[in-house]
């Protein structure tokens, strides 16, 4: 793939034509250093490290101009942890914030070279990090010299931003485009298929997706690389929150719409640019929403529906609290304050049951039986009248609410772990018996299926750092950290770095998984 397939269109600066010729030759150097490698581990293949080189270019180019990318994640870095590079010892602050040093480089690659390799799981101190951060350094620094400091790239993020249009352009670029996210959205790309149409995907990646960049997405980089006002970073890293939901258009502009939330039952007020809207009063859609300075833009696709008045709106409604609660949630304060009593009174029931808040099951059958268990007693523990009531309302046939347990996790026989999370509700862990036989082995002669589980641990989207931070604190760390080949003496945020690494979405608005009809 072409080094220009990831240029921003629309802006040219006076260094953009040197870019290309410079990636030829680091893709030389990259070559050369790789053969001295000690360990075939992070060995790539032609079409691999040439991507890599362009990588590094940008990089190099994102500092020589002084774009601020990478100085948006070393703030971020600098807020979470008290540092800018995490987990890599810096020489970088010397007030030259534009350096090419060896240690910014050996981050990003750190960072990165995960997302070449898929699985793998390598040492900020790996020696053959350090001789291709080194080697590198050293030519940029060289190549850089005497390139002149005018970007198309900083050019096109300083074009006017007044419109949330503007806005959404750059953010795909930086999200799609640019050396820090490029790989990310590829793998994210891949790993969805076919599971929404490529704008959606698209979309949910810009807008939600966090990465390994100390767990930050596209739209913290460029709250932070845009001059706006502190207001209008705060609005823009909200986009995670899309109000995504079914709405009547109730007018049309040449500018604007106006639109009800069936869901909430409020109206907005959606910027167009366009010729000619596609949209007419009394249609009903199904789309998702950002604001932006007053003004609300759609964002990714919208379906449609001719009529509004053939929709059972009530309908919609419930089955929307139903389904997607959490997403109800994002445009409806008083749904989720509902929610959250809700779940705060469930979880201390739950936990008066159990009396305790991890639980553990030998097999996925010993789970279902326990639960069957606890529906019961929640079940009995409510006034008959109450429970006459629900049954009649919900049309419950078998007098009590059924149970729902994926097949693959009734027949797991490993060991289950399930953590009673007050935010979160029950979080449920597989392969739990390897995990804590290898946390009990305090970092000491792991095997490959317990090194596996702790990584598991880290990485499964639906365990919580409060999870991990329960099962810690009875077992103690050395074997994450060995499971992470961190070694040494770490400084004490290494823990929080990696949760915020892995799970960088618990770190923004939550709401409970749960669904309130009626």
């Amino acid at each position: 793939m072409s080094y220009l397939t990831y240029r921003p269109d629309g802006c040219q600066g006076q260094a953009d034509s040197r870019l290309p010729q410079i990636t030829r030759r680091l893709l030389r150097c990259l070559t050369d250093t790789q053969r001295q490698f000690a360990f075939d581990s992070l060995r790539l293949k032609r079409p691999a490290l040439r991507q890599l080189a362009g990588i590094l270019v940008d990089f190099a180019e994102d500092l020589h101009n002084d774009i601020g990318i990478w100085k948006a994640y070393e703030r971020h870095n600098g807020r979470f942890f008290g540092v800018s590079l995490p987990l890599i010892e810096t020489n970088s602050g010397d007030g030259s914030e534009s350096a090419l040093s060896a240690d910014r480089l050996r981050h990003l690659l750190w960072v990165l070279y995960p997302e070449f390799i898929d699985g793998l799981i390598v040492s900020p101190a790996h020696r053959d990090i350090e001789r291709l951060a080194e080697a590198t350094s050293r030519f940029l620094a060289d190549a850089f010299q005497d390139v002149p400091r005018d970007s198309g790239v900083k050019a096109f993020l300083q074009t006017p931003h007044g419109y949330g249009w503007d806005v959404k352009r750059k953010l795909i670029w930086l999200g799609c485009g640019s050396y820090m996210f490029r790989l990310f959205f590829a793998n994210y790309m891949s790993r969805n298929t076919g599971k929404k149409d490529t704008l959606g995907r698209t979309d949910d990646f810009l807008c939600q997706e966090c990465t390994r960049w100390s767990g930050l997405g596209a739209i913290d980089i460029l709250a932070e690389v845009l001059d706006i006002s502190a207001d209008a970073r705060d609005e823009l890293r909200s986009w995670y929150e899309r109000h995504v939901a079914f709405y009547k258009v109730l007018t049309v502009s040449r500018d604007a719409l106006e639109v009800l939330n069936v869901v909430n039952d409020r109206t907005y007020r959606i910027k167009l640019n366009m010729e000619r809207a596609p949209f007419t009063p009394g249609q009903f859609l199904f789309g998702s929403l950002v604001p932006w300075r007053g003004d609300w833009y759609w964002s990714g696709e919208q379906k449609a529906w001719p009529d509004a008045s053939a929709v059972n709106v009530e309908e919609v409604k419930q089955d929307m609290k139903r389904r997607s609660s959490r997403i109800v949630c994002r445009c409806c304060p008083e749904y989720a304050a509902q929610v959250r009593e809700r779940a705060s009174n469930l979880h201390k029931a739950v936990l008066e049951y159990y009396g305790k808040d991890l639980i553990v099951y030998r097999d996925g059958m010993s789970m279902a039986a326990d639960w069957q268990k606890e529906l019961r007693w929640h079940w009995d523990s409510h006034p008959s009248e109450e429970v006459r009531d629900v049954i009649q309302r919900h049309g419950l046939t078998r007098g009590r609410p059924s149970m729902n347990i994926p097949q693959d996790l009734l027949e797991h026989n490993d060991g289950i772990g399930v953590f009673l999370n007050p935010d979160e509700g029950k979080e449920i862990m597989t392969h739990f018996k390897p995990l804590v036989a290898g946390l009990k082995r305090r970092g000491e002669n792991l095997t490959a299926g317990q090194q596996e589980a702790i990584q598991g641990f880290f990485r499964a989207d639906s365990i919580s750092p409060q999870f991990v931070q329960r099962l810690l604190a009875e077992y103690g760390d050395e074997s994450v950290r060995a499971a992470y080949f961190l070694k040494g003496e770490l400084p004490s945020y290494w823990l929080d770095f990696l949760l915020r690494s892995h799970k960088g979405r618990y770190y923004r608005n939550r709401y409970p998984t749960l669904g309130i009809v009626g």
